[in-house]
């Protein structure tokens, strides 16, 4: 399943991103710094990452 990750740098986004990754899901977070997104070593290359807020 897609999903649209918001707020990815927050508490609950940041442990919610590794779980969806690993059950599968194609992950894009949109995030207002993207240089700011820690994601985890083993899931780059599986997430993508838009910088932008939802009010853009």
């Amino acid at each position: 399943m897609k999903i649209l990750l918001t707020g990815a740098n927050g508490y609950i986004g940041k442990r919610l991103l590794p779980v969806l990754v690993e059950d599968g899901h194609e992950v894009v977070c949109l995030v207002r710094d993207p240089r700011r997104l820690n994601v985890p070593e083993g899931l780059r290359g599986r997430v993508s990452v838009i910088g932008g807020d939802l009010l853009d």
